[in-house]
């Protein structure tokens, strides 16, 4: 019988896997919806070509992306998309690497990344990074490799990576928060310096006063320019509660008329709610532990998509090792299916990550005749209910593990955790 039994669950790991090389490679590769890089790439050539900062896009990417991104820039589209594509693949081993580093230090137990690798490489919105070239592969590879280096106490080099993932794309510079609840005072003296260079770089390169618009404009938008926000894609919190108070049909842009009052309210409320648990839960400086690390950077990462005032859906790539994290944790208990948080994660993970073939929502029939599967999807802020989840089963940890009533973990796992 238990001859049989292991017989199942090889075929089924290698079924398991089979589905996943499968999926990989047509998510990934499959795809090559390359339209926003090439617009960016063309954007950046002509700031080479003219030494004029294109201000009319400049809430797109920041001054630092056009640095960063010039080299490309001499290159045939294809070609630097090409060039893009394998760069990210480099980053996704390399993040994985990391990760796994997190996760099992010491690893004595291989079939651990039987297990989460499909996790990983099924995630829906990892496939649409890869699969559009975007530079949020590297934003990952920073954050994980910020947490890496905090477990190991590196705090410099913490802040400093921390800079540079803000520099390339704005959202992650709210991850500065943490450190400042933590009162880690040499990571954030890292931090400013490294992004103060940037700026100062890019202000020497590009001109301040392109730098400034960008702010202005994007990474602190004025009023007049939250109409944006509420973009369907968009699963922050504001956009979640426009959304709740909109009555219409579900549409791409809402009326600015329906940005004020009440909504606004009681979605400042919440974003403030969310910022006071997260606070609450990660604020004891305690022992830095690597694990109580990783869950309190998973906190961090969650609470990053929540209260900026805009998350496009495919940011949720950042949860990835949130979701990793977890998994691990649900792997060491002796019955892990009677630890609430596995069950929080996992239906989280199916709300945000969706492990199926990209592109099969809109081959159903359609829920309502006047938009398509997905963008009623996030209309309806699914994503953002995966969010919450996530932020719930975390909660849970954190707590349980304060109280000192948390299960031993299990013989799969390492109690240690250290990098």
């Amino acid at each position: 019988m238990k001859r049989r039994f292991s017989w199942a669950v090889g075929c089924a790991a290698l079924g398991l896997w089979a589905y996943t090389i499968a999926h990989y490679l047509h998510g990934a590769f499959g795809y090559q919806g390359y339209g926003d890089f090439y617009l960016m790439l063309g954007q950046v050539r002509t700031w080479l070509q003219t030494g004029a900062f294109p201000t009319d896009t400049a809430f797109l990417y920041p001054p630092f992306f056009y640095v960063l991104t010039a080299p490309l820039a001499w290159l045939q589209d294809e070609a630097a998309a090409s060039v893009m594509v394998w760069l990210n693949q480099g980053l996704l081993i390399a993040t994985l690497w990391l990760l796994y580093r997190t996760l099992s230090p010491r690893p004595k137990r291989a079939w651990l990344v039987w297990v989460l690798g499909p996790l990983m490489l099924n995630h829906r919105l990892l496939l649409t990074t890869l699969s559009m070239a975007k530079i949020e592969m590297l934003q990952l590879f920073l954050l994980v490799a910020t947490c890496a280096a905090y477990q190991r106490r590196r705090d410099r080099l913490a802040g400093a990576l921390l800079a540079v993932a803000g520099a390339v794309k704005p959202l992650p510079l709210l991850l500065i928060l943490y450190f400042l609840a933590k009162r880690e005072w040499r990571v954030v003296a890292a931090w400013t310096v490294t992004l103060s260079g940037i700026l100062a770089g890019c202000a020497v390169l590009i001109g301040w006063q392109e730098v400034w618009i960008y702010f202005v404009h994007a990474a602190l938008p004025a009023r007049g320019d939250q109409t944006m926000l509420s973009w369907t894609e968009s699963q922050s919190l504001l956009a979640f509660t426009m959304r709740l108070f909109h009555t219409g049909e579900p549409v791409f842009m809402m009326p600015a008329s329906e940005m004020a009052g009440l909504p606004t309210a009681v979605a400042s409320g919440l974003r403030v709610l969310v910022a006071a648990i997260i606070g609450a839960l990660v604020w004891p400086a305690g022992e830095r532990h690597p694990q109580r690390v990783a869950a309190e950077w998973s906190l961090a990462l969650i609470g990053m998509l929540l209260i900026s005032p805009f998350s496009r859906d495919y940011y949720a790539v950042f949860l990835l090792p949130a979701y990793a994290w977890l998994a691990h944790r649900a792997l060491c208990q002796p019955s892990w299916w009677r630890w609430p948080p596995a069950w929080l994660g996992l239906l989280s993970y199916l709300f945000v990550g969706q492990g199926f073939p990209l592109g099969i929502v809109n081959r159903l029939p359609p829920i309502v005749p006047w938009a398509n599967n997905l963008h009623i999807y996030m209309y309806y802020s699914v994503p953002t209910w995966g969010y919450l989840l996530l932020l719930a089963a975390w909660a849970h940890v954190c707590v349980h593990e304060r109280e000192g009533v948390m299960a031993a973990p299990g013989p799969a796992c390492e109690t240690g955790g250290a990098v």
